[in-house]
């Protein structure tokens, strides 16, 4: 895990930011609140670098998915989509991808919980849930401003309020920390451009 992707994680987050309709905290949809703890799940915890790997090659999946690419800055097409949603003040379509866009997220922390379950890997994905939780903060931000309500506030400051720029430095602090237990030289993603 390299430098690379923080560095364009900042500039990510500036050039999408909307400017802000006023002060306060967001009013999203009960349905739209991040959690604040990973879903359940059936599935057993890793117990394995391996199990550990795949369940976080799965989360950056998921990430991906449902806002995009931080390594590269290109958003995915229910975020570009929610954008258009928030410039048209479209309120109704933003809840709907906004539902979307949070399910994956969620769908990204159950994988991120499973993980979780090797203790080597355990503070990775402490931090990488914050992640999360800090971009379904983003997301319902968006919902805010494409709404009009007063109490919407720019989708960076949620994400930084949520604490994803920190959690962000912190996962790649924690992902050198544990290298030194992990076999051999790491994992790749087979299927997102980012390795462990």
């Amino acid at each position: 895990m390299g430098q690379g992707p923080l560095r364009v994680m900042f500039i990510m987050l500036i050039a999408a930011s909307t400017a802000a309709c006023g002060t306060g905290a967001p009013n999203p949809p009960p349905s739209l609140t991040p959690s604040p703890t990973p879903s359940p799940t059936s599935l057993p915890a890793a117990t394995s670098y391996d199990e550990f790997a795949a369940s976080f090659c799965s989360a950056f999946e998921a990430l991906f998915g449902a806002v995009g690419n931080p390594d590269t800055a290109a958003w995915s097409e229910p975020s570009l989509a929610l954008d258009a949603a928030v410039a048209a003040h479209d309120g109704v379509a933003a809840d709907r991808l906004a539902e979307q866009i949070i399910g994956e997220l969620e769908s990204g922390r159950r994988d991120v919980a499973i993980g979780g379950g090797w203790p080597p890997g355990a503070p990775v994905m402490d931090q990488l849930d914050r992640v999360f939780v800090a971009f379904e903060a983003w997301t319902t931000a968006k919902v805010a401003l494409a709404k009009g309500g007063p109490g919407a506030i720019d989708p960076q400051v949620a994400f930084e309020g949520a604490g994803g720029v920190e959690a962000w430095h912190a996962m790649f602090e924690a992902g050198r920390a544990m290298s030194s237990q992990r076999p051999g030289e790491g994992h790749h993603c087979a299927n997102v451009p980012i390795g462990i």
